[in-house]
């Protein structure tokens, strides 16, 4: 199996990360089916999301979307949500090797998978399969490039650069935000929409990315560059706490294309 750049069950605090996840995954969540109408979400009709987790995003969409049948899979079962409902269900099957006929969903969504596959193009390719004619994929991602800290501990840029070599090491893209427009191109897809998306804000925001997402790519680091990776970590979290002219900006890439 190609497993990629995150693989939960091997990671050593799991339930920890478990949470930290959750937490990401409502960020923003306020402003999600309105992204969702903006990339040409159907009201009706079948839809799936790859790399689902606790199946929160999956939730909204069943949600606000009551005419919809969603589909959330996961290639962990472990981290998989089990509370199905009648509009929602829940399975384990992972992106190379879709267990959908053909021409089957609507609408494909796609939170911080990319970056972490090995072979994007043969994802896309199953998507692709399992889409209807006219359906729509529509991709989230993030470009570890467009993360910048102000002013920057000095500890930082040589951990962030150290993170994303092992991302690439583990088989992921960290950078593969600004490739997602190519790759739908490259696959096929046509009338593709782009947006970036802006994180910005000052400690309590550094605060939130110190808590929640660097200490599990600390896992990147060669064994003898974790400590170094510690204190990095707690480099942004003294500049979170104590600095206030502290600022974050982070981009994320969004975008959408269809099948003919």
């Amino acid at each position: 199996m190609n497993t990629g750049s995150y693989q939960f069950e091997k990671l050593e605090s799991r339930h920890h990360e478990g949470t930290m996840l959750a937490e990401r995954a409502n960020m923003r969540l306020e402003d999600f089916p309105n992204l969702l109408v903006r990339h040409r979400f159907p009201t009706d009709g079948h839809i799936l999301e790859v790399g689902t987790a606790q199946g929160i995003r999956a939730k909204v969409i069943a949600e606000k979307f009551p005419r919809t049948q969603t589909i959330g899979i996961d290639r962990s079962a472990e981290l998989m949500a089990v509370d199905s409902t009648p509009n929602l269900k829940f399975q384990y099957a992972d992106v190379y090797d879709l267990p959908f006929l053909d021409n089957t969903f609507d609408f494909v969504y796609a939170r911080l998978v990319f970056m972490h596959l090995s072979d994007p193009l043969k994802a896309l390719a199953n998507i692709k399969r399992v889409l209807k004619p006219g359906g729509r994929i529509l991709i989230e991602d993030a470009d570890r490039d467009c993360m910048f800290f102000e002013p920057a501990p000095p500890s930082f840029p040589d951990f962030w650069k150290k993170v994303q070599e092992g991302q690439r090491r583990w088989g992921g893209d960290p950078n593969v935000g600004r490739k997602l427009a190519p790759l739908l191109k490259q696959a096929g897809f046509t009338g593709i929409q782009i947006e970036t998306q802006p994180i910005i804000g000052g400690g309590l925001e550094i605060d939130f990315l110190v808590r929640t997402l660097m200490p599990s790519l600390n896992v990147y680091l060669s064994p003898e560059d974790r400590d170094q990776g510690n204190n990095a970590i707690k480099d942004l979290a003294d500049l979170a706490n104590t600095n206030p002219l502290a600022t974050f900006y982070h981009f994320w890439f969004v975008v959408s294309g269809e099948k003919k």
